[in-house]
Order: structure tokens, then C-alpha cells, then sequence
């Protein structure tokens, strides 16, 4: 490989993954979610959008460190992510915020994933000693099928899957 080759793909990497968790980046990620809006319109396949957020994680970040904080959210992507299928995307949306696109997936798969996502985070058994809600790490996600109307929009379904969450953490948190 030249060196030419090897610096060009060097800043492909730099352009489209997270820094931090090595997940796509919210660059990647919305080029892609327009990608796919337009594949599952045209093929009439289901979408679904998961929004994940860490509970509690200013707390966490707070009696821990900014490293400890950076290494609790490198663990639980790679919780997420182990759960997904080779052709899903899971990306650092901002923060400890996380978005994962499911094609052709419904809303049952979509929750199954999501459920095994939550499953995989508490296995992992990483102490959260000042969480109000819980004595360990944990997340919740928001679901929405992403409509395959041509008068929806990505952001609108985005809106959808991250009021969801917020649901989801009003509800008590470590849901989906």
C-alpha cells in the first residue's frame, strides 16, 4: 500500500468515526440515515431508528473523572454494539447520546434489539454509586420505525425516537 493510499484512508477514518468510541460519527451518521431513508422508501422496506442515551452520565462523569467517563462510554458501545447485525449502524449522536439504524427492520426487531441492548449494558455490571435510579450503569433508548411516507422526514422520525427516550427516562430510566 502507498503511502498515499494509506494517508487517504487514514483521514476517511478521521471524517467518519467518533474519536472517542471508534462508532461512526454524527457525520457518518446522517449521511447514511438519508441513504437509507431513500433505499427503504424505494424498496418499501421497514427502518427503524434507535436513540440511546447513558443514565444519569453527568453524575457518573462527575464522581469519576473525565476518564472514567470516557472509558464507561467506550465499554457500553461496545456493549451496543456487539448486539447489532453486520449491516447496522451505530453512532455517536453527541455526548453520551447514541443512535443506531436497523434496516429492514419493524418495530418488534427494533425492540428486541433495543431490549438485548439494555440486557448487555447491565451485564456489564459498571457501579454508578451516586445514580438516583440505579446502583449501576444503564440506558435508555427510544424506538421509532422510521415511516416510509414521503411526507416524513428523517429529522421528524429522529424527533420521534428521541422523545421516545426521553419517555423512557421519565418512566424511571434503564427502558426502552
Amino acid at each position: 500500500m502507498t503511502e498515499e493510499k494509506t494517508a487517504q484512508m487514514a483521514l476517511e477514518q478521521l471524517a467518519t468515526r467518533d474519536g472517542l468510541t471508534g462508532l461512526a460519527n454524527r457525520r457518518c451518521f446522517d449521511d447514511t440515515l438519508r441513504a437509507e431513508w431513500a433505499r427503504a422508501l424505494r424498496q418499501r422496506q421497514p427502518l427503524s431508528l434507535l436513540m440511546v442515551d447513558v443514565d444519569n452520565f453527568k453524575a457518573y462523569n462527575d464522581a469519576h473523572g473525565h476518564l472514567g467517563g470516557d472509558e464507561c462510554l467506550k465499554r457500553i458501545t461496545a456493549a451496543v454494539a456487539s448486539e447489532m447485525r453486520a449491516n447496522d449502524l451505530v453512532a455517536r449522536y453527541g455526548g453520551e447520546e447514541f443512535a443506531v439504524l436497523i434496516a429492514d427492520a419493524d418495530a418488534a426487531v427494533a425492540r428486541r434489539i433495543a431490549e438485548k441492548c439494555i440486557g448487555a449494558v447491565g451485564a456489564l455490571g459498571l457501579p454508578h454509586a451516586v445514580s438516583p435510579s440505579a446502583p449501576q450503569v444503564s440506558i435508555s433508548i427510544g424506538v421509532a420505525r422510521l415511516a416510509g411516507s414521503r411526507d416524513a422526514s428523517p429529522e421528524g422520525q429522529i424527533a420521534l425516537a428521541d422523545e421516545a427516550m426521553y419517555r423512557a427516562k421519565r418512566g424511571g430510566r434503564n427502558r426502552l
